[in-house]
This record gives structure tokens, sequence and C-alpha cells, in this order.
């Protein structure tokens, strides 16, 4: 399946509000590595955005919610926490953000909870990493980003338990200001 095409379906047309493409050289020297393509497509396609009143996907190329910003602000909290009194795990060992082995938080929800990516632990693909809003649980999801986001986006639970968004109707789109004076734009999805 096709999951950028198929996320781009649920979240329909955007009638030429998208963000000027660009900002990915910035983030990438933030983060210390490249994120994935699929990521690229649907941060191009829709962010910076809210999807489902709660998953906020930022922007590298926007005044306002630009994902540089945001990595760059995280990386340097989460390398500041004290993850051994968490007893938080990643992969067995003590989590590392940014850099080409590390986390690299590429959304976050009004629930606290923050999603990265991350290179797979075998191979050259990447998995989708949630992190529950008590702190001290990492789950890991050996799909793209655009599976994962699809997955969520249909109100399944992909950060920790409880974390589902599933709401009838079509999907709730919020395009979020890229800049000063701007405001949100509601728009909902096609019928699902």
């Amino acid at each position: 399946m096709d999951y950028v095409a198929a996320l781009r379906a649920v979240i329909g047309d955007l009638a030429g509000e998208q963000a000027p493409p660009g900002g990915w050289e910035r983030l990438a020297e933030v983060a210390g590595t490249d994120v994935p393509p699929d990521l690229r497509q649907i941060v191009e396609y829709c962010a910076p955005v809210q999807l489902n009143g709660h998953l906020i996907l930022w922007h590298p190329n926007t005044e306002l919610f630009n994902m540089s910003e945001k990595v760059a602000q995280y990386v340097d909290i989460l390398r500041g926490v004290d993850w051994e009194s968490h007893g938080a795990l990643f992969r067995g060992a003590h989590p590392e953000f940014g850099g080409r082995d590390g986390l690299i938080l590429v959304a976050m929800t009004d629930r606290r909870e923050y999603v990265f990516v991350a290179r797979a632990a075998e191979g050259d693909g990447w998995s989708v990493v949630g992190l529950s809003g008590d702190g001290d649980t990492f789950y890991e999801y050996d799909w793209s980003f655009a599976e994962w986001l699809y997955r969520y986006c249909a109100g399944e639970e992909l950060i920790g338990p409880d974390s589902e968004a599933n709401y009838p109707g079509p999907l709730l789109v919020e395009l979020l200001p890229r800049r000063r004076g701007e405001h949100v734009v509601t728009l909902r999805g096609p019928r699902r």
C-alpha cells in the first residue's frame, strides 16, 4: 500500500494552503541526520498541522511551528533528562537523541506524547517510536512514518496505552499558522 497517497486521501485537498517547500538542510544540521523521505513528503503536503485534534506535525521552512527549532530545543531538553531515574530504555539502553543513531523528534501531541523517528535496528530502514506521556516507556514500530501516521489517523493506539484519537467522521485537519498574522484554518478530510 502507498501510505503517503493513502494519507493524502484521508487528509483531503488543502486548497493551496501548503507551506513553502524547503528547510531540510537546516533540519539535518540540527538533528545530526536526514529524516525519512516519506516524512518529508507528508510534511511538504500538510505541515504545520494538527491532526485529529491532538498530533502536531511541524515544518522546517516556517516561522511558526518550525521543525528545526523544535528538534534543536528538544534534543537539548531530552539529552538533559535523567533517563536512568525514569527506568526508560530504548532498545535495551538509555536513549540517545539526535545524530545518525539517535531518536529524532518529529511530532508531539497536546497530551505530552512524543513521536520520534530512528534508523531501524537492522537494515537501512526507519522506525517510528512513541514516548508515552508518563515518560517511562518507548514504543517502537517497524513501519514507515507514513504507515504509522495513517494508522494514527485511523485511531489506533500508537504512542502507548490510551493514546488513540479515534473520532467519528472525517479527519479533523487544523492547518497551523506558518507566520505571524496568520490564523488556524480548520478543515475536514473526506468521508471515511
